[in-house]
């Protein structure tokens, strides 16, 4: 039986080279080496747009080639489209033949190449067509199809475009002052009463209860707009004869800053050292 099983192999491999001919090299296509881009953007800069104040977006991005040593494009035409459109495809920077090299972009630049103020929502990818030496061009942007090739992006640390979008982006500044109670659980206060918010740095906020000896109560605001509050004290306990009295957030989705709509909400868990008396939700809105 083995005997008869090389005899069929050997048989096989006579068939398959017998039907291939020479010829048939002239059939298969030319292999041509592109250079995959590696886009990224300048932490240090603007990495999102200010949907309140678009004007001031000033953003740096570097492009650069994601195998630094392979074979280099004849040149990189980085363009932009906005929200998705790729119908309308925009120059920022033709013929970029150095890497890596750093390009700017910013709000008043938007603006005016796509012919309309920016508006809370807009999205701008940011990406580059690739023309190789042999003078192939690859779309950053094609009307159909993917850019490039599908798999890409499974590649390590790759990036072959970056996104600015219009955020309400939480501004520090604009949370000092008087805000008014729009809700609170905890009946301290009123709706329509007023609250003294007090910012402490660029991540913490502060506002007070109506307890006796009351101590400011320190709220986390997260890049993500999520606020986040540490189990403190922030008051003697009413006079209640249980001592001092602590708030901490509980997971909700009422923990958040809408910087668009002068926001500032928290759910606390309001506690004494003989138990919790649950949790309420305060929300606070900015006196315009």
């Amino acid at each position: 039986m083995k005997t008869l099983s090389i005899i069929y192999s050997a048989i096989l491999a006579m068939f398959l080279f017998a039907g291939c001919r020479k010829d048939d090299n002239a059939k298969v296509p030319d292999l041509e080496r592109v250079p995959l881009p590696l886009i990224t953007k300048d932490a240090s800069t603007d990495v999102t747009i200010s949907s309140q104040e678009p004007e001031t977006f000033a953003a740096t991005f570097n492009v650069d080639l994601y195998y630094k040593d392979d074979i280099k494009p004849q040149k990189f035409d980085v363009v932009i489209i906005k929200n998705g459109d790729k119908s309308n495809v925009k120059s920022l920077q033709d013929g970029v033949t150095t890497f890596p090299v750093s390009l700017q972009i910013t709000g008043p630049q938007l603006a005016t190449l796509f012919g309309s103020p920016i508006v809370l929502g807009d999205k701008f990818d940011i990406g580059v067509n690739i023309t190789t030496q042999e003078g192939k061009v690859f779309q950053a942007f094609p009307l159909t199809g993917v850019a490039y090739n599908a798999n890409i992006a499974a590649l390590a640390n790759s990036s072959t475009s970056v996104r600015y979008e219009a955020i309400c982006k939480f501004n520090p500044e604009d949370y000092a002052g008087d805000f008014k109670v729009v809700t609170d659980d905890w009946a301290d206060y009123a709706p329509g009463d007023i609250v003294a918010v007090t910012v402490i740095d660029d991540t913490h906020l502060s506002f007070k209860y109506l307890d006796d000896n009351a101590r400011p109560i320190i709220v986390e605001v997260k890049p993500d707009n999520t606020t986040f509050v540490a189990k403190q004290v922030y008051g003697d306990g009413y006079g209640l004869g249980y001592g001092e009295i602590s708030c901490e957030t509980v997971p909700s989705a009422d923990n958040y800053v809408g910087p668009c709509e002068g926001i500032l909400s928290v759910r606390l868990k309001h506690t004494v050292a003989a138990g919790s008396f649950g949790d309420a939700t305060i929300t606070l809105q900015k006196i315009q």
